[in-house]
């Protein structure tokens, strides 16, 4: 169907909308349905819909299983989600799941090592040797995560910064620690003066 110009402007919710408009219907998920591989990605209470629709396509870049939203999420398929998420969401496995910490035991069962981001008693993620399979949890924006479900997980991951930036974006971090999973990059030895773990913020990869 042709529309007649400025009728998408006036319905979109973007200031530059693209010039085709679809109805799809989105499929429904279980963990259990997920096809293994070396990586899933759960998104914990995470409320910006950008960062949720750029995890999903950090996911769909790395080959992942799926991502697996839990807690009081952002909606992954509304329009600013879908957006960032470059399409991904549209063939990306997406679950929803009510209990963060019966997600966590269903991948653990399916061989999943969990690990978490978190500025705390972290491992630079440069110098973890990377089990097979590995579910990464990122969690809430601003508070990070839950320190129950933190104390859930086997690995807790951090990224070492530079003095100066505050923190990293979540996407962001996820796409750095991801891509160190499914591409098993060695552990390396720390190179003198580096910045360590510790000069991250409490909000780094929160």
């Amino acid at each position: 169907m042709l529309l007649s110009e400025g009728t998408l402007a006036k319905v979109a919710d973007a200031v530059t909308p693209q010039p085709v408009v679809a109805v799809v219907e989105a499929k429904s998920f279980l963990i259990e349905d997920f096809v293994p591989s070396p990586l899933v990605l759960v998104a914990d209470r995470v409320q910006d819909p950008g960062n949720l629709g750029a995890l999903a396509r950090v996911a769909e870049a790395c080959g992942a299983s799926g991502l697996v939203l839990t807690g009081s999420c952002a909606d992954p398929f509304g329009p600013k989600a879908l957006r960032a998420s470059a399409g991904s969401s549209l063939r990306l496995p997406i679950v929803e799941h009510a209990d963060a910490f019966g997600a966590l035991r269903l991948l653990e069962e399916m061989g999943y090592a969990t690990a978490a981001t978190t500025p705390h008693v972290a491992t630079d993620f440069a110098l973890i040797d990377w089990p097979a399979q590995v579910a990464l949890v990122l969690g809430n924006e601003a508070q990070g995560l839950d320190t129950s479900l933190l104390s859930a997980v086997t690995l807790r991951v951090g990224i070492p910064m530079a003095e100066g930036p505050e923190s990293l974006n979540l996407a962001v971090a996820a796409g750095i620690i991801s891509m160190a999973i499914v591409r098993r990059l060695a552990p390396r030895v720390g190179t003198p003066g580096a910045p360590n773990i510790g000069s991250m913020s409490d909000e780094e990869l929160s």
